[in-house]
């Protein structure tokens, strides 16, 4: 099968990371969860690319990326995505991310804020993963260390077997080609704080904007967490992906760039 293929990014830090970059049209840059290359939305993209420029942001640390084994933070994380912004001169691109890709857009916006973007699509992710008093829409009754165990041991847990041409995919993307050069226990800190990471304040501030996925049948928390992220957010909104689970855009990648399009349709009217 062929991927997508990679141009490298050279961060200010000396790491190296790749992205494709297809089609034509307002731009939309793509990040992929923990534990996943961004090759991952490869159905996706050919659905888009007829309509957009589509851009997938290998993250640090998946992947072929190259970098030195330090600040596995997601603030690092976060920053990454803003040189990568300016280093492509994208003009107010739309973010989209999936589980710890949605997560790298939030830290994102808590350091650089939303100017330079159009808005942005989170995917299956709570912007807290613990409950307390203030907070009920993450996972109940776990601790950091019992919720980054869960993290590692996941990468897209889907309800139903993909069609053999994504089972395909993920075979090329997650075993054969695109396997991550770090292990997972030293990308144990990284998932550490991204279990630890709060992101309300940071959506609460946000003023373009913003689609918040929540799957029918999430393994990690009741679907209708995204309404109540909405509402964080002055231009949020919400809608559920039916009949598939945390693997939202490998289950039913048609779907999901229908999502997609009615979504940014809107932003025209």
């Amino acid at each position: 099968m062929k991927l997508e293929r990679v141009k490298p990014f050279p961060t200010e830090d000396g790491a190296l990371l790749y992205y494709f970059d297809v089609g034509e049209g307002r731009p939309i840059v793509v990040l992929a969860g923990a534990q996943t290359s961004v090759q991952t939305y490869r159905y996706v993209v050919k659905k888009l690319k007829n309509k957009y420029r589509v851009i997938g942001l290998e993250r640090r640390f998946e992947g072929e990326t190259k970098a030195r084994l330090e600040e596995l933070t997601m603030q690092k994380q976060g920053k990454d995505l803003d040189e990568f912004i300016q280093f492509m001169q994208l003009d107010h691109p739309i973010l989209i991310g999936h589980s710890l890709g949605a997560s790298v857009i939030m830290s994102y916006l808590d350091q650089f804020g939303d100017q330079d973007i159009t808005g942005a699509i989170f995917v299956d992710q709570t912007p807290k993963m613990l409950n307390d008093a203030t907070w009920n829409e993450g996972f109940a009754g776990r601790s950091v260390a019992s919720l980054t165990n869960h993290t590692k041991r996941l990468t897209t847990p889907v309800r139903r077997i993909p069609k053999l041409k994504v089972l395909w995919l993920l075979l090329n993307t997650m075993i054969i080609r695109q396997v991550s050069l770090f292990s997972v226990k030293e990308k144990l800190p990284l998932f550490e704080d991204y279990v630890k990471g709060d992101w309300r304040e940071s959506l609460q501030k946000m003023k373009k904007p913003a689609l918040f996925v929540g799957v029918e049948h999430s393994p990690h928390w009741p679907g209708e967490f995204a309404a109540t992220c909405a509402d964080l957010v002055g231009n949020g909104t919400s809608c559920m992906m039916k009949k598939v689970g945390h693997g939202a855009h490998l289950e039913d990648p048609n779907q999901f760039a229908r999502i997609v399009e009615d979504w940014v349709n809107q932003l025209d009217k």
